[in-house]
């Protein structure tokens, strides 16, 4: 039975049970009324009423009658013949009423499936993009390691080259170029603050000879020797001893006077002589010769070229004045 029928056969059987409930109203009404009516006018009097009064007694209940009924009909019986309707409709119905607004269509349920399957995919999509963007992470902060490993081995390397660029490869003390910056460095400071500077260059006697008879082992040997003599007996850290080249050596020797400077030198040779290389050999040992210049304010020099050429000068005329000894600069 559909809602339409039911909801037109409910008045029916509501409009069935009204006269009869009406009527019991309607009698009990009048009733009570003319009793209550009768009451007082037997109360106002003190006597029953004659026949005119009864007249007028009966008007009085119809009309109070009638508009208790109004009121009630009014009040009370259209609102119980509503309900009444609706439960008879209620117990009648063989099932409970569905609208078919409540069940989903078959082409909403499909478009329900497919909007939470492309809701799955998306969630699945974003988390594995989640997880790619961890992994991408942790590849970048490796990355990030490995170059800054990278970046220290580089300047490590840079401080190797650095070093090796001012270092004597074979001896270890200061190569040719270090020794001019420290030569200029050390001239320009003498000659602002008027103090003394030092230069001795010292060269072996006759070293080809030496590599020729002992082979080129020893002779590196020899050259690491007299570069550790230079290292001990010089080790102020003002000093600076250095390898020009092949076996020539140099010294510089801020606040040293020539006099200074000539007896620490002498001493040097008389160290190496007393080595005997190559190995404490009984033969001819291996000697040194020096040339010395130094600057004072009493013997000053135009650059530190000009100092550079007056020890390369006394060192000349020690070579030719028999080797294995120490010249001075006039």
């Amino acid at each position: 039975m559909s809602a339409e029928t039911l909801a037109e056969s409910a008045p029916q059987v509501g409009s069935r049970r009204t006269p009869s409930l009406r009527l019991r109203v309607g009698l009990c009404v009048l009733l009570l009324t003319g009793l209550i009516v009768g009451l007082v006018e037997w109360g106002l009097d003190g006597q029953p009423p004659r026949d005119a009064g009864l007249a007028r007694t009966a008007l009085l209940v119809l009309l109070i009658s009638a508009t208790q009924l109004l009121l009630i009909e009014a009040l009370l019986l259209r609102p119980l013949r509503r309900l009444a309707a609706g439960c008879e409709a209620l117990e009648s119905a063989p099932a409970p009423l569905t609208s078919a607004v409540d069940l989903p269509a078959p082409g909403l349920a499909a478009e329900l499936d497919r909007i939470g399957h492309v809701m799955r995919r998306v969630r699945d999509l974003l988390w594995q993009q989640d997880q790619d963007a961890r992994e991408l992470r942790r590849e970048l902060a490796r990355q990030q390691l490995l170059l800054e490993q990278a970046q220290s081995a580089l300047q490590a390397q840079q401080r190797e080259l650095a070093g090796l660029a001012r270092t004597d490869a074979l001896t270890g003390i200061a190569n040719a170029r270090a020794f001019d910056e420290a030569l200029r460095r050390e001239f320009k400071r003498a000659q602002r603050q008027r103090g003394l500077l030092a230069l001795a260059v010292l060269d072996l006697d006759q070293f080809k000879q030496f590599n020729q008879a002992h082979g080129t082992a020893a002779g590196d040997a020899a050259l690491q020797r007299v570069a550790s003599l230079l290292s001990e007996r010089f080790k102020r850290d003002t000093d600076v001893v250095a390898r020009l080249g092949g076996e020539e050596f140099v010294a510089l020797l801020p606040g040293f006077g020539m006099a200074e400077a000539q007896g620490v030198l002498e001493l040097l040779r008389d160290e190496l002589r007393a080595q005997r290389l190559p190995d404490g050999s009984t033969e001819t040992p291996l000697t040194i010769s020096v040339g010395l210049a130094a600057a004072s304010p009493a013997h000053p020099y135009l650059s530190a070229q000009a100092l550079m050429q007056a020890a390369d000068e006394a060192l000349y005329i020690a070579k030719h004045a028999g080797r294995d000894r120490l010249s001075l600069a006039a």
